[in-house]
């Protein structure tokens, strides 16, 4: 375990930020949450090598980002608080969910948060508070208040620009919707009141699911109306799990995957597991979009994009690590749910 304290910068209402921060929270790790305002992100971007948030100073001062990667390096200095499941069933169906979340969910988030003229312009004020160098605490000078307007003019459009090339525009807005309220409904059964995907404890993908909700569809008031509507238990879920913290408790006995998972990998294999097979040819081919066809029969284009791949590689490589007798009844298990092919070379 590294000693002091750790610094989470980004955004309240950004998707990685409260997962991260939702990580430390729950793992009891010493840490602060702070704004990425323009009084630091010069040089938080200057030793991360990305402006992207949220990214997190540790005790030794290494500057790092990727929410998946964070909490793979806090699960490894705290095993005592760790939320990354060590059995092959449970750790394999911890990053299909934790992969699933952080890259196809972002199209429920921007859908939800853009696609409403009024709650957009509230949204993109509530971005700017936090990266254009606003504070919650007192009326904002003269001097904020052009900061933050601008910064808020600025986000605006470069929401509705990633709503678009994400596929996530009113022309798909009928399968989108149908499709998250489906998967909300499924995770609300099985994490209950106040459990997680995997048991009483909570994973890795759980604080993804947690982050998410935390920052968007708990927050945003369009989106909430939409959840309220499609899965109320899971906003109830959200302000349990986000204040809790390890107590100890276990996974489900003996690697066990809980019942009704199988609805959830149907789903990832009806949307997800499609875009990652185009991304992955497209990207090959060099072409800066790619177009698949979901479950409900719709074509959809989306930006092509390298961490999805780069995603996609980690779990196939995660995969390929397990004991050999492991790995064979995991790629049994995933060719079972017609998952392994696009995990395969």
């Amino acid at each position: 375990m590294m000693p002091g304290q750790y610094t989470v910068y980004g955004a309240d209402p950004s998707y990685f930020t409260r997962k991260v921060e939702a990580a430390f929270r729950y793992m009891r790790i010493n840490h602060a949450a702070r704004p990425k305002s323009p009084d630091v992100s010069a040089r938080l971007e200057a030793r991360s090598g990305t402006h992207l948030i949220p990214v997190v100073e540790t005790p030794e001062g290494w500057v790092i980002h990727d929410s998946t990667y964070i909490i793979e390096l806090l699960d490894a200095r705290f095993p005592a608080h760790t939320v990354i499941p060590k059995t092959p069933f449970q750790y394999i169906a911890c990053r299909l969910m934790d992969d699933w979340i952080d890259e196809w969910f972002t199209r429920a988030a921007l859908h939800l948060r853009w696609i409403d003229d009024a709650d957009a312009a509230i949204c993109a004020r509530k971005i700017a508070m936090d990266m254009g160098g606003g504070t919650h605490d007192r009326p904002l000078t003269p001097a904020e208040e052009e900061s933050v307007s601008a910064t808020a003019a600025f986000v605006m459009p470069w929401g509705r620009r990633a709503m678009t090339v994400m596929g996530a525009g009113p022309e798909y807005q009928e399968g989108l919707r149908t499709e998250f309220g489906e998967f909300l409904r499924q995770c609300a059964a099985l994490v209950g009141k106040d459990g997680g995907l995997f048991g009483r404890r909570l994973s890795m993908a759980d604080l993804g699911l947690l982050g998410a909700m935390k920052a968007h569809f708990a927050a945003d008031d369009y989106a909430r109306n939409f959840v309220q509507g499609e899965a109320p238990a899971i906003l109830d879920w959200t302000d349990r799990a986000w204040e809790r913290r390890d107590e100890g408790e276990g996974w489900l006995a003996d690697d066990a995957l809980p019942e009704g998972l199988g609805g959830l990998l149907t789903l990832m294999r009806g949307g997800f597991c499609q875009y990652m097979a185009a991304n992955r040819s497209a990207l090959e081919a060099g072409e800066k979009s790619s177009w698949f066809t979901i479950a409900n029969g719709q074509e959809v284009r989306m930006i092509t994009r390298k961490p999805v791949e780069d995603t996609r590689l980690a779990t196939q490589a995660a995969i390929a690590a397990l004991p050999a007798a492991d790995r064979a009844k995991v790629r049994e298990w995933l060719g079972d749910h017609g998952i392994l092919a696009v995990y395969e070379e």
